[in-house]
């Protein structure tokens, strides 16, 4: 049973350390390649913890070896484009200026009633809305309307909205986030003060954030 727990738990760092050395990518959105060597890595890794009998090193062994090819294909796909799209594939234009491309949908499988579920998804019912669609090299769609069917933006009608940046988290149940406390330019005194301003302690607080404008928002801890 000790064996058992060891080894699921260094399999466990073993896969936790790969995935970073990986890439946030690779979580995001899969690509063929990823696909296969997340199989593998899977396949590999359960097997000294489903059998005790199998050294651990015949686990680590593979696992350093496929993200070693993993990180050396990501080198090379960055500095060759044809081989990229060999592994990948190329972005494919589904609706063109307004028109279906019915050769490319059949190339790629694609169903009309796919196509149009995807649009829906994007916010358009009508595939007449549509100027450019493209079907990207990790299967999702990108949706371009035409310019009289498209959202509009505070530009569009001459205002210029205030730029607030990112609101950043400074205080989590009652722990302040000394790092993004940090990055909004604040410190522990100006906290202090602001929330004896506001007449709390921090025990108070739920959620606090500070944006690039040091508008404050604060969430308040619901009472027991």
């Amino acid at each position: 049973m000790l064996k058992i727990i060891l080894h699921t738990v260094i399999i466990y760092y073993a896969m936790v350390l790969s995935m970073r050395i990986m890439g946030k990518r690779q979580l995001g959105e899969l690509q063929a390649s990823d696909i296969i060597i997340t199989m593998m890595l899977s396949e590999i890794a359960t097997a000294p913890i489903t059998n005790p009998q199998i050294p651990i090193h015949h686990a680590l062994v593979p696992i350093g070896i496929l993200i070693a090819i993993e990180v050396a294909m990501s080198f090379l796909l960055l500095k060759s484009h044809k081989l990229k799209r060999l592994f990948y594939g190329s972005p494919t234009i589904i609706i063109n200026r307004g028109k279906l491309m019915q050769k490319e949908m059949k190339k790629n499988r694609l169903e009309i009633d796919e196509l149009i579920s995807e649009l829906r998804q994007k916010g358009y019912s009508d595939i007449s809305d549509i100027n450019y669609a493209i079907l990207e090299e990790n299967g999702k769609l990108s949706v371009f309307p035409y310019a009289d069917k498209a959202p509009s933006t505070p530009a569009d009608i001459g205002i210029t909205p205030l730029e607030r940046g990112v609101a950043h988290v400074c205080v989590i149940d009652g722990k302040v986030i000394v790092h993004n406390l940090a990055l909004a330019g604040w410190n522990d005194k100006r906290l202090s003060n602001e929330l004896k301003k506001r007449k709390l302690s921090l025990s108070d607080v739920f959620l606090l954030t500070v944006d690039d404008k040091e508008s404050v928002t604060i969430i308040k801890k619901e009472e027991k």
